[in-house]
């Protein structure tokens, strides 16, 4: 199959980002042709592996060889653009997002078909498209096994060594608190998350090096797909201890901020760190390179395709001023919505 992949921008580590250029070169390595279509495009590393796997990288659809068979799109701005240069190409939509606007589900007949990357996404799909969850498959986050590679033995239940590693500008916000905990208890910790001055380009080289990862969603994978102990945490919170029992709960919600419900603070970290067991840990890596690698993320997205190429689809009557037309419609309602009286802050 040819396949177009849309997302509003590549060159980053965003989990779109990554998701996107993992997706790409593992649908590649099954003989699929990949192309790439973004807004934003910054040349780095990852891009330059994209094309030399074969993979088209571009910001401007007319650069594209041929017609795709499917459009994978994620964001609906940049899944609408593709939807209308190729108006029999049938589409499906992505949500990476459970609350930004980008992330927001497109209406039919721009697309056919809806998913999710965990259940907190597909909750958002349900409501915005009126669907069964039975008809929004989750399309899980994976990790790239040929990169990231296992160590040898799980590290001791104490950690000696801790990496904060998480994508956010709020960063500073859980820093001093995670900084205070591990310095008591002695365990060394880096900040190496993007948008941090110890900002690590290829954590597949060095999370394996960690004992102890904190973490959320694709970050918190990598690290446990590298044999560390991870602690779910961010801005918002801290999550549940990880178990071999609770895995597939936690794997259906990606890992990620819906399940930050505990208030992120020394007691409760210090609770999570004297759960650490070296023998858990060592399960739940098995469990997560077993089930949330690249290979069965392919193999999954693959047929869904299948199905997806047999609908017909015809978007000749839909113009590009019809789909602005209704987004400002939209944004409109949203913003007069929002309205604050003048004086009161927000």
């Amino acid at each position: 199959m040819k396949i177009l992949i849309a997302n509003v921008c590549l060159g980053g580590r965003t989990g779109s980002e990554v998701h996107t250029k993992d997706l790409a070169l593992a649908l590649q390595r099954r003989g699929h042709r990949c192309a790439i279509f973004v807004r934003v495009l910054k040349e780095d590393l990852d891009v330059a592996s994209l094309r030399a796997a074969g993979v088209i990288v571009t910001d401007n659809l007319r650069n594209l060889n041929g017609v795709p068979d499917v459009i994978h799109g994620h964001h609906l701005l940049q899944t609408v653009q593709a939807c209308l240069a190729f108006p029999q190409t049938p589409a499906i939509q992505v949500c990476h997002d459970a609350t930004n606007r980008r992330d927001r589900a497109g209406s039919s007949p721009w697309i056919q078909k809806w998913a999710a990357v965990d259940a907190f996404c597909q909750e958002r799909y349900i409501r915005e498209t009126g669907l069964k969850s039975e008809d929004i498959p989750i399309i899980f986050n994976a990790v790239d096994l040929d990169l990231f590679s296992e160590r040898t033995q799980p590290p001791l239940s104490r950690p000696r060594n801790a990496a904060l590693f998480f994508s956010s500008r709020d960063t500073p916000q859980i820093a001093q608190t995670i900084s205070a905990v591990c310095s008591r208890l002695g365990i060394g910790l880096d900040i190496i998350g993007p948008g941090t001055s110890g900002f690590i380009n290829d954590p597949a080289n060095v999370l394996s090096q960690y004992d102890l990862v904190f973490g959320k969603a694709r970050c918190a994978m990598e690290a446990m797909a590298s044999g560390a102990h991870v602690i779910l945490c961010s801005p918002r919170g801290v999550g549940p201890r990880i178990t071999p029992e609770n895995f597939d709960q936690l794997r259906q919600r990606n890992f990620g901020q819906s399940l930050l419900t505990l208030p992120l603070n020394e007691v409760e970290l210090d609770k999570r760190i004297n759960e650490l067991d070296s023998t858990n840990t060592g399960i739940l890596t098995k469990l997560i390179r077993s089930q949330n690698n690249t290979l069965a993320l392919a193999i999954l997205v693959e047929k869904i395709h299948q199905n997806l190429i047999k609908m017909n689809t015809d978007r000749q009557r839909l113009t590009l001023w019809q789909y602005y037309f209704l987004v400002r419609l939209k944004m409109d309602k949203y913003f007069k919505a929002k309205a604050v009286p003048q004086g009161e802050v927000t």
